[in-house]
């Protein structure tokens, strides 16, 4: 289990509140545990809309306003600079620093620095002629440094007022660690902005005095005429009051209450879109695709809203700062409360949410039938079809991460002949003890030869080898005699970079489209109607409940390919839903097997293009990516 801090934007002392999450860590998938943090605050709280800004983002705003793409303008540098730059270039260290050098250094230079890591003890910082300390606000430094970058780029600040939580995934969770959080930055600046304080980022000392100095709270008998009227009592009951009886005086509620073009507006917000479609959905509302069905359940809304405004039916606590106001859809029978909530931490003031209401029993029922059923997982498909899970691979029993990567690589490297031809001369000598030369094809050009040099060396890093040296016209090599390192080289690799290429393929259905995806590894099927017979699928995997099947081959001998037409019929699937990838086999000869049996093959080379093509064929024509349960 890992931990990041979530920080919420506030508009007073002190400009951010942190809450800390605890989510499952998967190593080398920064996305996945970006999604892994959201989805544990939307857990506790659903409304939140959070924005991850770091380097690893998926939301464009989130990635413009990263400490490695947010620029600063100084002085002293005549082009603009990235405050992760800024920041490691002002370190004053026992032995060294600051490193005004590295200010003219493209980031990754900066970080690989090693007088950053050998130069002793953080001290201070030092910024144009200017000293910073680093104690007793240890991130202040760097907090003040981000929101001088976005009152510099107001249109990178601008978007960030949209979202009330930030995240950042590669934030250091140990405080003894001098790494920068463009979480707790990002919200300080909405705080400020908020609050009107955005003027005390001119100065390191004004923004101090603001954000790290708590004011002295007034006398008991301090408070103004003015304050004494606006404060309720505490102990006075919350109490909602219909809009016709709300007082009038002049514009004084002018604000109060959103007019139906401002209700628009508010429709724009982060996750209003889904909101939408959810109250489309739950209204009974009919559509042929998910952007119609969005679209209705916005007409739907507005229609309630502007019939409350000229009926007079809201329904406003002032204390609350929330209005509320029926909607109704007489074909379904739904009925719901729309809910403004208001926050100056939201643009245009305000957020949308609605309260489903409880209706009869026969509404109920006339309801439920029209809100689509959830997509099956992948998993869920086998199950259906009449198999039990005997076994299969869980994220936390993969190899090291270190491990996964070469096996990435090897995938990707085997789009090289000479490659493919050293693995293949590996495997034939797998059971051999020894040393063996593999002579390198004569013609081969630099680059193969690179990258065959680059493979073997990373091998060879790993442990495979017991010894290898590399000659510009020969390899000589001794395997290690190890059982792991043979399953490995045998086609442990293939079936990792397999599944690394299909997780590429979900995530970006389910960042671009918003798609239930789901996979799973070397699972082991029982047939329950003969308990002897077994099947073992090496990657099986579903989009908006379209099952898919890949199998990986990393040698073209003695390969039953009738045996994976026929599981097709038995996981009730058409053939094109299947891809057999065989490392071994040319481009023509993954076409010739095709031919024949009429599901999709591919080699390394192609498994890229044939997923694409194998998803896209199945999912965009079934309905851009409408849910299905096959």
């Amino acid at each position: 289990m890992a931990t990041r801090t979530i920080c919420f934007p506030i508009s007073g002392y002190p400009y951010c509140r942190e809450q800390p999450v605890t989510f499952t860590w998967i190593k080398g998938s920064k996305r996945q545990n970006i999604r892994a943090v959201h989805d544990a605050v939307h857990t506790t709280d659903p409304d939140v809309s959070i924005l991850e800004v770091s380097s690893a983002s998926v939301q464009p705003e989130g990635e413009a306003v990263s400490s490695l793409r947010l620029l600063l303008h100084l002085d002293s540098v005549a082009q603009d600079v990235p405050i992760s730059t800024v920041f490691e270039a002002t370190k004053v260290f026992e032995h060294g620093g600051p490193f005004a050098d590295l200010l003219t250094c493209e980031p990754p230079k900066v970080h690989k620095d090693t007088r950053l890591r050998t130069s002793g003890e953080l001290l201070r910082y030092s910024l144009e002629g200017n000293e910073y300390p680093t104690e007793p606000y240890m991130d202040s430094f760097f907090e003040w440094l981000y929101c001088r970058a976005l009152k510099q780029f107001p249109e990178k600040a601008e978007p960030l007022s949209r979202y009330n939580a930030f995240s950042d995934i590669a934030a250091a969770a140990d405080s003894k660690k001098y790494y920068g959080d463009s979480s707790r930055a990002a919200a300080i600046y909405v705080g400020l902005a908020a609050a009107g304080k955005l003027s005390c980022i001119d100065s390191y000392e004004l923004f101090i005095a603001e954000v790290y100095t708590e004011p002295k709270p007034l006398p008991k008998s301090g408070k103004s005429e003015a304050a004494s009227k606006m404060t309720p009592e505490v102990s006075a009951p919350a109490k909602e009051t219909p809009a016709d009886e709300l007082p009038q005086p002049d514009n004084a509620n002018a604000e109060v209450i959103p007019d139906a073009a401002q209700m628009e507006h508010i429709l724009e917000l982060p996750k209003a879109t889904c909101l939408l479609l959810s109250l489309a959905k739950n209204a009974g509302l009919s559509a042929n695709s998910s952007s119609e069905l969005t679209y209705k359940g916005k007409e739907f809304l507005l229609d309630a809203y502007q019939i409350a405004l000229k009926n007079k039916t809201l329904q406003i606590n002032i204390q609350k700062n929330k209005i509320t106001f029926p909607m109704e859809e007489p074909d379904s029978g739904f009925h719901a409360v729309g809910v403004l909530t208001r926050s100056p931490a939201w643009e245009y003031g305000w957020k949308f949410n609605y309260l489903t209401e409880n209706t009869s029993g026969a509404e109920k029922s006339e309801v439920k039938e029209k809100i689509p059923p959830k997509p099956l997982t992948a998993l869920e498909h086998l199950e259906r079809c009449g198999y039990r899970i005997v076994q299969q691979v869980v994220p936390k029993k993969l190899p090291p991460i270190a491990v996964q990567r070469m096996a990435w690589k090897t995938g990707e490297a085997l789009c090289d002949p000479v490659v493919v031809d050293f693995l293949q001369f590996i495997r034939t000598h797998m059971q051999s003890d020894g040393s063996f030369s593999f002579r390198i094809p004569k013609g081969t050009s630099k680059n193969s030869f690179a990258t065959l040099s680059e493979i073997a060396q990373t091998w060879d890093k790993m442990g495979l080898f017991a010894s290898i040296v590399i000659y510009p016209q020969n390899i000589v090599y001794e395997l290690a005699q190890n059982e792991t390192v043979r399953h490995f080289l045998s086609g442990k690799w293939l079936e990792l970079f397999v599944e690394h290429q299909v997780q590429q393929i979900l995530n970006r259905y389910q960042e671009e489209q918003g798609a239930e995806v789901s996979l799973c590894s070397n699972v082991i099927l029982s047939e329950a109607a003969s308990a002897g017979s077994t099947h073992e699928l090496d990657v099986a995997f579903s989009i908006n409940g379209k099952f898919f099947w890949v199998e990986a081959k990393s040698s073209s001998r003695s390969i039953d390919y009738g045996k994976y037409a026929a599981l097709c019929e038995k996981l009730k699937v058409t053939s094109d839903r299947l891809l057999l990838v065989n490392s071994d086999l040319s481009v023509e000869e993954c076409e010739g097997v095709s031919y024949f049996w009429n599901y999709r093959v591919a080699n390394c080379a192609t498994i890229t293009g044939e997923l694409e093509n194998m998803v896209a064929k199945q999912i965009e024509t079934a309905g851009k990516a409408v849910p299905s349960t096959d």
